[in-house]
């Protein structure tokens, strides 16, 4: 497992889609969930659908809006769940190397129960790690999940908070990635809807070269 540093097996690939998804390319399903996930954007927000039993293990199931990128970057989103579901279904922010269901990735997700998490595969094929944060129930969540070489951190804002920086990890991921939005029903007969609002994508400068 890779450190964690705190601060306070079958591949398969998505139906991807595209259209108006505001800054995002495309949406689809990773893994084949039972029931087809959806994705909407209107007025500034995206209406995401899915299912899936779990983004988890050696394998992942859920529904993803996502574009490529390279380098470094900054994603910020907030999150809120509608209706009710299982406690341990998963909304958030992902970068992720590919659509195979067992790629690597990182996370930054809440959950059904209102339970933060920071969780990421190291290679692919390997179970998922993950830190889980206290909770005292669900919530409507800002979040951040920000690339700088191989650490990714994890930033949250709870019922309108500031950000705050929690914890990162490193993950090893080539260039280009897939970097977007994700919801998983955790449960394969039922699927989900999470509205994400205040959606933003910033690549960062690589650091300046220090003289020589």
């Amino acid at each position: 497992m890779r450190h964690l540093f705190f601060f306070c097996l079958l591949s398969a690939s998505a139906f991807a889609q595209s259209g108006n998804l505001g800054i995002f390319t495309n949406s689809g399903d990773v893994g084949g969930p039972a029931i087809k996930g959806s994705a909407e954007f209107s007025e500034g927000q995206y209406w995401i659908t899915g299912s899936g039993v779990n983004i988890w293990a050696k394998q992942d199931q859920f529904q993803y809006v996502w574009r490529e990128m390279a380098g470094n970057f900054t994603v910020t989103a907030t999150m809120r769940f509608l209706g009710q579901g299982a406690a341990h279904r998963k909304a958030g922010i992902m970068v992720r190397q590919s659509l195979d269901t067992d790629a690597n990735y990182a996370d930054v997700v809440i959950h059904g129960n209102g339970m933060p998490g920071l969780q990421w595969r190291s290679k692919p094929g390997e179970d998922t790690n993950a830190f889980d944060l206290p909770f005292d129930g669900p919530a409507t969540f800002k979040m951040k999940l920000v690339r700088t070489g191989v650490r990714i951190y994890m930033y949250l804002g709870k019922d309108g908070a500031d950000l705050k920086e929690i914890a990162h990890t490193e993950v090893s991921l080539k260039n280009p990635v897939l970097v977007g939005l994700v919801v998983c029903s955790h449960q394969a007969d039922a699927s989900d809807t999470v509205v994400f609002s205040d959606v933003s994508v910033e690549a960062q400068a690589p650091p300046a070269a220090k003289a020589q």
